[in-house]
């Protein structure tokens, strides 16, 4: 059977129904926008502190004057223009200081020689660690090796900051060792000594024990200078230490050896 043609009519009125019905379907809704991804914050960064700034305060003398700096700030605590040799307390509350009654001109005592009090005596004062209540407690004097007074150098607290310890001239061979009572007020003399190291750093059994350097003498002849270990109160000796290259080479024993 041989299939006719539909008329053109039909296959026109079919295609436009066709676009019709899909003309009349709803679109489909678009995507959302995507927002792009925010970076987090950054926090701005900050300086590295410096040794300055970590440090604990410090003392130090300039043109006979005492400073403290701490956080890079220095503060001047006294005026005299004749101060040396500050030492901070322990609880960083107070320095102690020499005020030089020959004045700042003139060098420090040796061991041989004789404190003066002209034109003035040598002080040993104490300020706060804001420039207040700067007062004197102990006024040099003349007298023999273990009585006289001045210089007042080699200052150096116990770790407590009940007791510092000072070198004044004594013999010709030989300094003299003091302590101070910071309770009581009080200075006595300990005996013959050329160096000091206060082991206040020690947390063990050596804690505020005394490394003295001593002009010692051999029984047939000659002398030597050792440094010899005693107690807080200086006067029993735990035992000899030998002979160093310098001061520094005390404080790097003590640190690295005998306080471990």
């Amino acid at each position: 059977m041989r299939l006719r043609p539909l008329p053109f009519a039909i296959v026109f009125a079919a295609a436009f129904a066709f676009a019709g019905a899909a003309a009349a379907q709803p679109a489909s809704p678009a995507a959302p926008p995507v927002a792009p991804p925010v970076a987090p914050p950054v926090a701005p960064k900050l300086p590295a502190p410096t040794a300055a700034s970590t440090a604990g305060p410090r003392v130090f003398a300039d043109a006979g004057n005492i400073f403290i700096e701490h956080g890079g700030v220095k503060t001047r605590l006294t005026g005299s223009e004749q101060d040396s040799d500050p030492v901070l307390a322990p609880d960083g509350s107070y320095v102690v200081y020499t005020r030089k009654g020959r004045g700042r001109g003139l060098p420090g005592y040796d061991l041989g020689q004789f404190c003066t009090v002209a034109p003035k005596p040598d002080e040993l004062r104490r300020v706060n660690s804001d420039g207040s209540g700067d007062r004197l407690l102990l006024e040099g004097r003349n007298g023999d090796g273990e009585a006289q007074l001045c210089d007042f150098r080699s200052k150096q607290f116990s770790a407590d900051g009940a007791r510092l310890y000072f070198l004044t001239p004594g013999w010709t061979t030989s300094g003299a060792l003091h302590v101070y009572d910071t309770r009581a007020r009080e200075q006595r003399f300990v005996q013959p000594a050329n160096d000091l190291l206060v082991l206040n750093f020690c947390s063990g059994q050596y804690r505020d024990a005394l490394a003295v350097q001593q002009h010692r003498y051999y029984v047939f002849g000659g002398s030597y200078d050792w440094y010899w270990l005693y107690d807080a109160a200086g006067k029993k000796e735990i035992g000899p230490l030998g002979d160093f290259d310098g001061p520094d080479a005390v404080t790097k024993a003590a640190h690295e050896q005998w306080c471990q």
